[in-house]
């Protein structure tokens, strides 16, 4: 038996989600070892919190981004000919 899938209108909310949380992971982890220079269980702890707070902020950002920086792309890039 197949796995459910979304539908298609879901699309648009499922692509910034992974894509948010999968950046902000990496970015809240970097930038959370960089002002501590140490990796241990409060490490962790510490990016942990900042992963959640980054990555609501950037999902919120990005939907609501997300047509404007559509509209610019089409503007910068030739359609498919």
């Amino acid at each position: 038996m197949k796995p459910a899938k979304l539908p298609a209108c879901c699309g648009r909310y499922v692509m910034p989600l992974i894509l948010t949380f999968l950046m902000t992971f990496a970015v809240a982890g970097i930038s959370t070892w960089n002002a501590m220079e140490r990796l241990d269980l409060l490490f962790v702890k510490s990016w942990m919190k900042s992963w959640m707070i980054s990555w609501a902020i950037a999902f919120a950002a990005m939907v609501l981004l997300m047509p404007l920086t559509q509209r610019i792309v089409a503007l910068l890039v030739r359609d498919p000919e």
